[in-house]
């Protein structure tokens, strides 16, 4: 690997960029605000992200890492996607300033280093003239037909290959994948599945993400870069970094941080030179300035479930509930195993929300198992699977029936998701009568509340679930599955609506346990035990009443 000096002087870099150029060419090992080596082994990192204020560099210097990566072999691949050409006209002219402005630099140094950077239209394959003007250099950008070259000599020459990043090519992508902005990027977590086999299968490959904190706490990229509760970052003109809670090494660098490295802020209005904290104090929108200059991770956003209660939800029921992606025979007897041995002596409501394929983008069934004690509802057993054998389907879940028998209980109900799969709903309650009474129940029905205007069941049973979890009620297993389905849940002009994962979740297991819920409460109206109202920011979730006369 060639030295970061061959490729600029060293003044033209700010202490954290330096920090990351030299990290990225082997030169310097990662210290973690906490303590000890990133690695644990002095080995180079091969995949991080790069945490920094607005405006603090990320473009210029991802595209300065695409170099060091091209030098290090002529047939060297790099893929680097910006978040900038999905986002709009602005951020495009934005950022395709950025490497313009970058290029006549690397330019030069590359000539240092013995080797030519071009350039080049990626479809015709020629290459740009050096003076190419903004206009003709952005519409290549905006296009996806800008390509740089790096010739090691006149027969062979390492590639940049600069896109949108999109979910549905990036299979196609190979070598190191830089991505900008991810943390604007819509369906980061399927863009994640599809790029991180890449840089797996090879260990030259590397994987470089730049953004700021997201404004939802829903979106991926805030799962991926999260910092553990509590950690502490003492201003260090280099940056600090640190292990998220999702295990990802990350390189922050806040607006203090970028002070101490250089970088000025100044009034709109006088142009005078502001500290961070002035800058602060004028901030008309506080959050925005703490996400984007402080880099803090804020709870909030779209998602219907609050993050922090379920986070609460998960911590209690760290020995108490399990969660179980069935697979085999084998995985299923676990359950039932699991399940006979956590129920104690409360109420039993089971809730299934069907699916019956298997295909990779297929929604999962998801079953719940829903104990009810004194003012608190624990979700003792979660399961998903994929099965197009609704024969088998229904076996395992009389097996789990029976097996919550054997300890002497006898469930209050089976409510099943009949939206989609009415006609294998109707089997269930069929076969399974002879066990406890089955209900089948469909999202777009309609309840009509004594005293209330007419709503659909997906809403009702939406908000009871939710009152709960947001009233320190309900016990969650503790899995990152669980959490990422149910924050799926968005609110959506007074009704629900879930994203998509990237292997066909859908809710599914919020879904289950909305109707574990409704099978120990339904017809029977709410328990003492039911909060009234919860408030969550400006949204309030107020339990309703069930209409017992009118049956789903």
């Amino acid at each position: 690997m060639p030295e970061v000096n061959r490729l600029e002087p060293a003044g033209h870099w700010r202490a954290y960029q330096r920090q990351c150029l030299e990290v990225f060419a082997g030169r310097t090992v990662p210290r973690l605000v906490h303590g000890g080596e990133a690695s644990g082994s002095g080995e180079t990192p091969r995949c991080w992200f790069l945490l920094w204020r607005r405006q603090g560099g990320k473009s210029s210097t991802l595209a300065e890492v695409s170099i060091l990566e091209m030098l290090r072999g002529p047939r060297r691949r790099v893929t680097y996607a910006s978040a900038s050409l999905l986002l709009g006209r602005e951020l495009i002219y934005k950022e395709a300033a950025v490497l313009q402005a970058v290029l006549p630099r690397l330019q030069a140094a590359s000539s240092t280093a013995k080797v030519q950077l071009e350039a080049a239209d990626s479809k015709t394959g020629r290459s740009l003239p050096r003076r190419l003007s903004s206009e003709d250099f952005t519409s290549l950008f905006q296009a996806q037909r800008l390509e740089f070259r790096l010739w090691h000599d006149r027969h062979h020459c390492a590639r940049t290959q600069v896109i949108a990043p999109n979910p549905a090519t990036a299979r196609g992508w190979t070598g190191t994948v830089l991505l900008d902005e991810f943390g604007f990027i819509r369906g980061l977590q399927e863009l994640w599945e599809a790029v991180e086999p890449i840089v797996s299968t090879d260990p030259s490959f590397r994987l470089l993400g730049a953004t700021t904190p997201p404004f939802d706490d829903a979106h991926f990229s805030y799962t991926l870069t999260e910092p553990p509760p509590g950690t502490e970052f003492p201003v260090r003109p280099a940056g600090n970094w640190y292990r998220s809670t999702s295990g990802k090494l990350v390189h922050r660098v806040d607006v203090f941080d970028a002070a101490e490295a250089g970088v000025r802020l100044y009034d709109l209005d006088t142009g005078r030179e502001l500290t961070p904290q002035e800058h602060r104090a004028q901030a008309i929108d506080a959050d925005a300035w703490r996400r984007n200059y402080g880099i803090i991770h804020l709870r909030g956003g779209t998602a219907a479930a609050d993050l922090r209660a379920i986070e609460s939800s998960q911590a209690r029921g760290q020995d108490v509930a399990r969660f179980f992606h069935v697979e085999t025979d084998g995985d299923w007897h676990q359950v039932l195993d699991w399940t006979g041995a956590a129920l104690t002596q409360g109420e039993v409501g089971l809730g299934w929300d069907l699916a019956t394929t298997e295909r990779e983008r297929s929604n999962p069934s998801a079953l719940a198992v829903l104990e009810k004690l004194a003012g608190e509802w624990i979700l003792r057993t979660l399961t998903i699977w994929k099965l197009c054998d609704p024969v088998l389907a229904r076996t395992r879940v009389r097996l789990l029936i029976e097996r919550i028998g054997r300890r002497g209980l006898r469930p209050r109900r089976l409510c099943v998701d009949g939206s989609n799969e009415r006609y294998f709903a109707a089997d269930v309650r069929r076969e399974f009568g002879d066990l406890l009474p089955v209900e089948s129940v469909a999202g777009g029905d309609t309840l009509h509340p004594p005293g209330e205007n007419p709503i659909p069941a997906k809403v009702h049973l939406g908000h009871r679930l939710l009152c709960i979890l947001h009233g320190n009620q309900l016990t969650l297993p503790p899995e990152p599955y669980v959490r990422a389905d149910f924050r799926r849940v968005r609110h959506d002009r007074g009704s629900f609506i879930a994203e998509t994962g990237p292997g066909g979740e859908h809710a599914d297991t919020f879904d289950a346990t909305k109707l574990a819920l409704y099978a120990l409460e339904g017809r029977g109206g709410f328990s003492p035990e039911t909060p009234t109202a919860v408030r969550v920011g400006r949204v309030q979730f107020r339990p309703r009443s069930w209409n017992t006369d009118r049956p789903l």
